[in-house]
């Protein structure tokens, strides 16, 4: 049991990529997003990427350079997304040495197809405040994003696609939104969308316009919908929008890996489209979105580099716009996802895994150790992996390799990653981590290794002199819909994880002792530490009455910020969830989740709403509670 380098940029990227078949020497031709600085910090854009286009291994989006000859400093690198061909062994050359890789996303195909770029008229009134979403299956059509009828508040939109079809997707603009407006009188919405959508993916593709029920649509209703013809949402009629679709197969992805590359790619987009184009002064976006596993110390990639946005568009205009961010909190309170063990020298602990039947997607676990850990060094956990069937697998790693714990090298079952740390920015590192990344336990395809179901036990064992605070992650997304990936998502287990709870009057509750915990639960996406940046957990209010919601995450103190605020997203401990906007005109959904409070809260900052001070369980509902949201169907009767 030889550990190996991986070829990967990380754990997930390189178990995707052998599993797709990338490293087989008939693998298709595959392509991955990068997002890359200059070495060269007085290089011009233009030879920048004049020298991108001469490379027949590398592309880009041509909105790329746009948007650094609209917000690069000088002296300061480039910074873009570009595409680059997969290779098992980098090359070393000129261009390759020109560049630091700050960032990888996930392989696909590529097309020579490029989206044109569009440049909007520059406005010189901009309105005070636009609401942006970043989400899944927005309904662009639905009468509550009209600020009359047939004439859409969209400025712009961006469906994003993978490499695979174009660059990065298609996009609309007003006249382009009205333009389909006008066709609803001689065809339906779900004709319209199919016929837009047939042009963006693969026939099988499953997207969310196939839905009654559609994520996106939901939150934008509750972030900024309006009747188009009631004079009491005057107000925010005005309010112009932005969206960015990510593509079906980031939704879907339950490590969340495919997803970071193209929030950012859309955040940057809107930050053009708003600001550039003179559109507002403020830009609030809503980014409903997480997942579980991550240092969850603000020093990501995806922490690191919004903070950059944040303060690029600050800095670009002396102030006089302003962009903000509304993460959700998290759902993740009572799932089982989160270890934690102190581990002084010489000492173990165990939890188990509970790989489900039928799960069609692969699992994953981190092991990091935090903040208040005097050991920082992951390669002194000694891991060993037991299967259902009680054998089992020892293993150190050094940084950057991997060891097979089960199956082959060419099919693992499962695997043992160490992810080395990765300096983003101004000596900030994204820490090394370990991972054990799992197969599925079935699969369509014949030919493919499964992992058995059932409990898998991890244990770790301190071989270092120094003492460990560890905590172990399953990594997966925070979805509120059903999949129709076939994933059915793992989570931790051991003895002690069946205690009473007294408020539910159910066998529901942690003991004391086991290493299961709530605390740490909140998403990865929540951790960005800016004051333009606000992350909101979920609350029951009735009656004025303020609880968290039962699912609303909890913090910890290795695991970034507590909750800046809560809003709205039950009233009623008997029917979960508030009503909102289905897919479909006229229809309406019933959705729970810090994602929904999340929404209510992006409409505060720019419609402010009643609120109430939160005088309990601020590490889940923070200081203050947003109590109401116009768009609720029912709200001003309930409350």
């Amino acid at each position: 049991m030889n550990s190996k380098k991986t070829r990967g940029w990380n754990s997930y990227l390189d178990w995707a990529a052998l599993r797709a078949g990338a490293y087989n020497a008939s693998a298709p031709e595959l392509w991955e997003p990068v997002f890359v600085r200059s070495n060269d910090a007085q290089i011009s854009t233009t030879d920048f990427f004049v020298t991108v286009d001469a490379r027949s291994d590398y592309a880009y989006d041509p909105f790329e350079q746009a948007y650094n000859d609209e917000y690069r400093v000088n002296g300061a690198p480039v910074e873009a997304f570009l595409l680059r061909k997969h290779k098992k062994t980098r090359p070393s050359n000129a261009f390759e040495t020109s560049i630091e890789v700050l960032h990888v996303g996930a392989l696909s195909t590529r097309s020579d197809t490029v989206r044109p770029p569009m440049s909007p008229s520059r406005n010189s009134n901009p309105v005070p405040a636009a609401i942006g979403i970043i989400d899944d299956g927005i309904a662009y059509l639905h009468p509550r994003f009209q600020k009359g009828l047939g004439q859409t508040r969209f400025a712009g939109a961006f469906l994003q696609t993978l490499p695979a079809l174009t660059n990065s997707g298609l996009e609309l603009s007003g006249a382009d939104i009205n333009g389909d407006l006008a066709r609803l009188a001689s065809s339906s919405e779900d004709e319209i969308y199919r016929t837009r959508n047939a042009g963006l993916y693969d026939p099988l593709t499953r997207h969310g316009m196939r839905q009654t029920a559609t994520h996106g649509t939901l939150m934008l209703d509750l972030a900024a919908g309006a009747d188009p013809l009631a004079s009491e949402d005057a107000a925010m009629r005005d309010v112009p929008l932005l969206m960015v679709q990510l593509p079906p197969e980031a939704f879907e992805d339950t490590s969340g890996v495919r997803m970071q590359t193209h929030i950012l790619q859309g955040l940057r987009w809107m930050i053009h489209r708003a600001f550039a184009s003179g559109l507002s002064d403020e830009l609030v976006v809503n980014i409903s979105l997480g997942i579980t596993a991550s240092a969850k110390n603000g020093k990501s990639f995806l922490s690191q580099q919004i903070k950059r946005e944040i303060e690029r568009v600050a800095n670009h205009y002396n102030g006089s716009k302003t962009l903000e961010l509304v993460f959700a909190y998290g759902n993740a309170y009572d799932d089982g996802l989160i270890a934690r063990a102190a581990l002084p020298a010489a000492s173990s602990a165990s939890v188990s895994v509970a790989l489900q039947p039928d799960d069609h997607t692969p699992s994953f676990v981190e092991l990091r150790l935090t903040d208040q850990s005097a050991e920082t060094k992951p390669k002194r956990i000694e891991v060993t992996l037991t299967a259902p069937d009680g054998t089992s697998a020892t293993r150190t790693l050094r940084k950057g390799r991997h060891v097979t714990f089960f199956g082959t090298p060419k099919a693992p079952i499962a695997r043992l990653y160490h992810t080395a740390a990765r300096e983003i920015w101004e000596g900030e590192k994204d820490p090394a981590f370990l991972t054990l990344a799992f197969a599925p336990t079935t699969s369509r395809k014949t030919d493919e290794a499964l992992a058995a179901s059932g409990l898998w036990t991890i244990s770790c064992r301190n071989v270092s002199s120094a003492a460990m605070d560890l905590t172990l992650q399953v990594q997966r997304d925070d979805s509120p819909f059903g999949r129709n990936t076939g994933a059915r998502q793992a989570y931790f287990d051991d003895a002690h994880a069946r205690a009473w709870n007294q408020e539910l009057r159910d066998f529901s509750g942690l003991a004391p002792t086991s290493a299961l915990t709530n605390e740490g639960s909140n998403s990865a996406f929540s951790t960005v530490s800016h004051d333009n940046v606000h992350t909101v957990g979920a609350a029951i209010v009735r009656h004025h009455e303020v609880t968290p919601a039962r699912y609303t995450a909890q913090g910890a103190d290795w695991s970034g910020n507590v909750p800046d605020a809560s809003a709205i997203a039950e009233t009623s401990r008997a029917t979960a969830g508030v009503l909102a906007a289905g897919t479909f005109a006229n229809g309406a959904v019933r959705l729970s989740g810090t994602s929904a409070a999340a929404a209510s809260f992006t409409r505060h900052l720019v419609q402010p709403a009643q609120t109430a001070q939160v005088s309990d369980d601020f590490d889940r509902l923070g200081t203050m509670t947003v109590l109401t949201n116009p768009s609720i169907k029912g709200e001003r009767t309930r409350l």
